[in-house]
């Protein structure tokens, strides 16, 4: 299973999904595996998969929290994630203790970059929750809060599918990047074949990625060179 909310990677508006659904799902079929994909609220995903409701979700970035539960299949997707500001009211950032003092908005079931949740800690940073990226965008236009933290690719997808060619009068995003990471497939550590999924799955992603299927579906949904080749 896989989020609602997340294009250009996974998406039930999106063609085969989103192309990180495409990369799973080829991925399992060529281990001859029939592949029923179920779209979820990311929150209520997870916590159907580590009770072995579902077998496996992407596409989740690492956090000691969940490595705790979940094994880890090679990188699925790699990106950049960046702060977003109401264009009104946006201030310079360089760091994250230009953040201090700010309201940050964060969807539920998404990961707190390490660098905020030491704000949100010392209760330098307010946190709000919202269900949904689109949610948390609202909010942040309204001015109810004062950033947000995404995968920029996301945020730019979901705030042009909302706001069409005003999303750019709408949100600042910061010229440096707030970090980048990777994002994978998990399987509950307590499912029987945990580790043998993970195996056949990294396995025959590599095939794929040698035989240059992998590239080939990134350049059919985002165009040439917009796989990350991890």
């Amino acid at each position: 299973m896989t989020g609602k909310d997340y294009p250009p990677y996974a998406s039930p508006d999106l063609p085969e999904g989103g192309v990180v659904t495409e990369v799973v799902s080829r991925v399992f079929e060529a281990t001859g595996h029939t592949v029923s994909l179920k779209y979820y609220p990311w929150k209520r995903g997870l916590a159907m998969v580590q009770s072995l409701k579902s077998d496996a979700t992407f596409p989740y970035a690492k956090t000691a929290e969940r490595e705790k539960n979940f094994l880890y299949s090679r990188p699925v997707n790699e990106h950049t994630v960046s702060i977003f500001q109401n264009v009104e009211t946006s201030r310079l950032f360089r760091e994250p203790d230009d953040l201090v003092g700010l309201a940050y908005c964060q969807p539920l079931g998404y990961k707190t970059e390490e660098e905020i949740e030491v704000l949100i800690d010392a209760g330098d940073i307010n946190l709000v929750r919202a269900s949904t990226v689109d949610g948390c965008l609202d909010l942040l236009a309204q001015g109810h809060v004062d950033f947000i933290a995404l995968n920029r690719a996301v945020a730019w997808a979901v705030a042009h599918k909302r706001w069409s060619e005003k999303a750019v009068g709408i949100l600042d995003e910061a010229k440096i990047p707030l970090r980048s990471a990777t994002e994978h497939l998990i399987v509950s550590r307590n499912h029987p074949d945990a580790e043998k999924i993970i195996e056949m799955f990294n396995l025959t992603y590599q095939k794929l990625l040698e035989k240059g299927e992998i590239a080939a579906i990134w350049k059919r949904h985002l165009g040439a060179g917009s796989f990350p080749g991890m």
